[in-house]
């Protein structure tokens, strides 16, 4: 809650450029799920400070810098393979993971890698190491961000303007977005179930 009152005040004071510096540090940094950060960008649009359409793409401007800077810095330590290569490494992870979903989707992985933890970090870090252009990576990630983006932005503005008591607006969130990975989890073991039955399936003939 005080973390709250401390963003509505910055907000208060800077308008849209506080909106900004906040999701763009807050996705990198905060420790809460970026899907929370977002739900609770639509509670901060039903205030008086901002306006829900402009927030939205200011929101989304802070989600273009992230995929961005995430994919440049790829790009930066692809010809420093000792930085990366160190096994404890953050980058080593991020690029191990993302290469891991590269290898096997191709690009198509940046298309769906928003809508889940970590590996939104490491698809633009590890497509920066793969050297792919930015301009076919950026459509297609970013495309699935502003998705991704609007689906929980929205559900926080619902909640924050029929929900007045902040105790049940915070539980109602972790509600939803454990309802919300519970279902893209389901989806996403049957269809990788199915690519392993065909595969089997394949290799039998």
């Amino acid at each position: 809650m005080v973390a709250f009152t401390e963003m509505i005040s910055f907000i208060q004071s800077h308008g849209y450029l506080a909106l900004f510096l906040i999701f763009s540090i807050g996705l990198f940094f905060f420790p809460v799920p970026n899907e929370i950060l977002l739900m609770s960008g639509g509670l901060l649009a039903t205030t008086s400070y901002l306006d829900p359409i402009p927030a939205m793409f200011i929101i989304f401007s802070s989600i273009l810098l992230h995929g961005t800077l995430l994919y440049f810095l790829g790009h930066f330590f692809e010809d420093k393979s000792n930085l990366i290569h160190k096994e404890h490494s953050i980058w080593h992870k991020r690029a191990l993971k993302g290469k891991e979903m590269l290898d096997r989707h191709g690009l198509r992985a940046a298309s769906f890698s928003y809508f889940f933890p970590f590996v939104r970090h490491a698809v633009p870090f590890s497509v920066g190491v793969s050297a792919i252009p930015y301009q076919r990576f950026a459509p297609i990630a970013f495309s699935s961000a502003f998705i991704w983006m609007s689906f929980y932005y929205w559900i926080g503005f619902y909640y924050g303007r029929s929900i007045t008591d902040w105790a049940s607006f915070v539980q109602q969130l972790i509600y939803t977005l454990i309802g919300v990975v519970i279902l893209f989890g389901v989806y996403y073991y049957f269809k990788s179930r199915r690519e392993r039955q065909k595969e089997e399936r394949l290799n039998d003939k």
